[in-house]
């Protein structure tokens, strides 16, 4: 297995074992809080997880055997649909069925995870694995999950403290999905203000020097310097992250100095219309 393969596997296994010892130490009233994810409880979005985890195992297994086709009882999601409903519910009935038992639970999916990871080999990273949005490499379905535990880890963290920050350790893979991320959650048709070219200059601890321009059914990627910039934000990479997968109100963040924003404040605001987070 590649290097980079084995790290991908390992960060999974890095913000598994960050949250499980986070969820550990919370009390009854902590696990009750609001996340950051509208609707959510701390709880809620730890059964999402927890229930994520047994999922991507028996996708992963099935993909192994040849098999990319849904689950039975799951159907994928048609172009354009949104499915925050049917996973907010299905979240909220796992952690209600769980019960006392969520912390176990958790702990059981994510090691049953490990081992399954654990089987691969490098030839079976390329083969197609079910996802609700089109079947995707092994390799990729890994990556995502990744992606699930940092950003909803950091949902939890907000929960319960409203300066908590990203871990450094997944950050260049979380930087790398960017773009499928934007293509993901951009809401084309909104009749604001086009086009719209905004910067990104990020520094580090993962450099990221990108412009994102936003017509009025569609967005590019490009380098900057292409053209004018109507807004530049400017922060750590990790705040890049939060803002880019709706996680950061831009309003707030420029209060709080998470973010910092040059150029026009009212287009700046308009970026969390234009790419929502789930």
């Amino acid at each position: 297995m590649a290097d980079s393969l084995t790290e991908t596997v390992k960060l999974v296994e890095i913000e598994a074992s960050r949250l499980r010892d986070f969820l550990a130490g919370l009390d009854e009233d902590q696990w009750s809080r609001n996340s950051s994810c509208e609707g959510w409880s701390v709880a809620d979005v730890a059964g999402h997880l927890s229930a994520g985890a047994n999922t991507w195992a028996n996708s992963i297994a099935r993909a192994v055997d040849g098999d990319s086709g849904p689950p039975a009882g799951q159907t994928p999601l048609a172009s354009g649909e949104r499915g925050s409903e049917v996973i907010a519910q299905t979240a909220i009935s796992y952690r209600q069925e769980a019960g006392g038992s969520l912390m176990e639970k958790f702990s059981a999916g994510y090691e049953a995870l490990r081992q399954c990871l654990a089987k691969l080999k490098e030839e079976d990273w390329e083969k197609p694995c079910y996802h609700r949005r089109g079947p995707m490499p092994i390799r990729d379905f890994v990556a995502l999950r990744v992606q699930e535990l940092a950003v909803h880890g950091w949902d939890i963290r907000w929960g319960i403290d409203d300066s908590a920050v990203l871990g450094e350790e997944p950050l260049a893979l979380l930087a790398g999905r960017v773009p499928r991320w934007l293509r993901t959650a951009f809401s084309p048709g909104l009749g604001l203000p086009v086009p719209v070219r905004y910067r990104f200059d990020v520094a580090g601890p993962v450099a990221v020097k990108e412009d994102v321009v936003v017509n009025a059914n569609e967005f590019q990627i490009e380098n900057p310097g292409s053209g004018e910039a109507d807004t530049v934000f400017r922060c750590n990479t990790g705040n890049y992250i939060l803002l880019i997968y709706g996680r950061l109100d831009v309003d707030q963040a420029s209060r709080n100095g998470r973010l910092e924003i040059t150029g026009s404040v009212e287009q700046a605001v308009n970026f969390n219309s234009w790419f929502k987070g789930f």
